[in-house]
């Protein structure tokens, strides 16, 4: 590596920070040829490593600002990549349904229209996998809709069912991680439907579920259709069907990709840079490489890398925050060799990885024993209520809000008629005490998530972009609503 020099010509000293105004002028002693890459990440390194890292804690827990965090990890998908949900729902529904009637032989009522049934669907919708039951609860377990297939159950029928307290023990131990995967290797009886790449394969259930209720033999006492419209969801996002073209969602997602995302705005690619240049920053996503680099190009431009400090792909989480999977090095799409935790740059792109492990580099490039840091995404348990347990401060993006309107501002969602639902009501509140008005109000398994778990709520990355990355916004408390820019409307009447 080469020596560097680096001449400062004017400095400024502002109450947050130490910041370079000026020009910096950057001399190699040994090699006039290093690349521009190396250059400007010596600069980047130079101009953070002066900035004053030992923050004082927190002035006002009721009060929220990105410029108090030492490192802010960023999801891709539905995060900073802001998908065109209702196409993107439509196009995996027509592959799961297509999958099951050629692959499996079930009845031909799954090709029916996506948008005949589309009032079904609903983020946090769970499904009890034997009983064919889908079941909306309360924050604190209760049943408060549920339907067989898609026929609605009224409360006796629920009672008679799961008890007149209208609570199944699985929901209540799922709600301590919202994660539906048994870790004692034991069948899942339950299967949560948590955002919108999968939302569409409880559709395929219950029109599942409906067709063999109808067909000979009447309703079954257990049903076994689960496993098949899983495996008809899973097909559609298997690792290497982006690089062979395969499967039909990624080659729509590769050669059209105007038609499910959307571009950011100059203005978030503005406040994306600043962000960045006051602050290390990561983007963390589950996808692979390939798609992820397609998408982040498409999304960013073919810059895309420059946003962010650190690029980890096949993150997994939310096992990223919990275990202790080692990062790996990348040979083309492919994983690498392990990374020694020592050779861990804040620059890298990684496969795999921990929290643990990231976290230690972030203490070293900051400079602190105890940093401050943030993540922001749109999976209520990977993104949101996984890393506030593991100490992460939180900003949940939650497209709801959009789509069903916030109080003081017009903000609309091109897909919120596929978003709401008279199936099941509000996102944020259903069959609850109208006299209660504010956050307050909210009694939903999902909806109550960001309050708990989340500093901020926001329909979108865009909607922070308006203001500058100093902004100072109301935190969930126990006297304000961090909902920005305002709060749910069926909230308030």
């Amino acid at each position: 590596m080469p020596e560097w020099s680096v001449s400062i010509e004017r400095s400024e000293y502002h109450e947050e920070s130490f910041t370079v105004t000026a020009t910096m002028v950057l001399h190699t002693v040994k090699d006039e040829e290093e690349s521009l890459q190396e250059k400007v990440m010596k600069k980047k390194y130079y101009c953070k490593n002066n900035k004053r890292k030992k923050q004082p804690p927190f002035s006002d827990c009721d009060t929220f600002k990105f410029t108090d965090y030492d490192w802010i990890g960023f999801d891709l998908d539905n995060t900073i990549c802001r998908y065109k949900v209702g196409e993107t729902m439509r196009l995996e529904y027509d592959l799961i349904a297509n999958y099951m009637v050629n692959r499996y032989g079930y009845e031909p009522e799954l090709l029916l229209p996506f948008d005949d049934d589309v009032d079904f669907l609903q983020k946090g919708l769970i499904l009890d996998i034997k009983k064919g039951n889908f079941l909306k609860c309360s924050s604190s377990g209760r049943i408060l809709r549920a339907t067989h297939g898609m026929r609605p159950m009224i409360r006796d029928e629920i009672a008679a069912v799961y008890g007149k307290e209208r609570v199944w023990e699985p929901v209540v131990e799922f709600m301590r991680t919202l994660n539906d995967h048994p870790v004692n290797g034991k069948s899942p009886v339950l299967r949560s439907f948590k955002d919108y790449f999968d939302m569409p394969a409880a559709l395929a259930m219950a029109r599942a579920i409906d067709a063999q209720d109808n067909a000979e033999g009447g309703p079954a006492e257990e049903y076994d259709i689960w496993p098949d419209v899983h495996v008809a969801m899973c097909n559609m996002y298997r690792r290497e069907h982006f690089r062979k073209d395969a499967g039909g969602f990624f080659p729509e997602l590769r050669h059209h990709p105007e038609k499910y995302i959307y571009e950011a705005s100059d203005r978030l690619k503005k406040w994306l840079k600043a962000i960045n240049e006051h602050t290390y920053t990561a983007l963390i996503s589950g996808s692979s490489i390939d798609y992820a680099s397609h998408i982040a190009s498409y999304v960013l431009g073919p810059d895309w890398r420059d946003y962010f400090d650190s690029m980890i792909c096949t993150a997994k989480k939310p096992g990223f925050f919990t275990s202790d999977r080692p990062f790996r090095c990348l040979v083309g799409p492919d994983d690498g060799d392990v990374v020694p935790t020592h050779q861990l740059r804040i620059d890298g792109t990684y496969s795999g990885g921990n929290w643990r492990d990231l976290l230690g580099l972030i203490k070293q490039e900051s400079n602190t024993d105890q940093p401050h840091c943030l993540y922001v995404g749109d999976h209520l348990a990977q993104d949101v209520l996984t890393p506030s347990k593991e100490g992460l401060d939180t900003v949940a993006i939650v497209e709801e809000l959009a789509a069903e309107g916030m109080v003081g501002d017009p903000m609309e969602h091109d897909a919120g008629c596929d978003l709401m639902s008279s199936y099941w009501g509000s996102f944020f509140t259903a069959d609850g005490n109208n006299s209660i008005l504010g956050i307050e109000r909210i009694n939903t398994l999902y909806a109550g998530v960001p309050l708990k778990h989340s500093r901020l709520a926001v329909p979108c990355l865009e909607a922070v972009a308006r203001h500058p990355i100093r902004h100072q916004f109301e935190a969930f408390s126990q006297d304000t609503s961090g909902f920005f820019p305002g709060d749910p409307v069926i909230l308030h009447f």
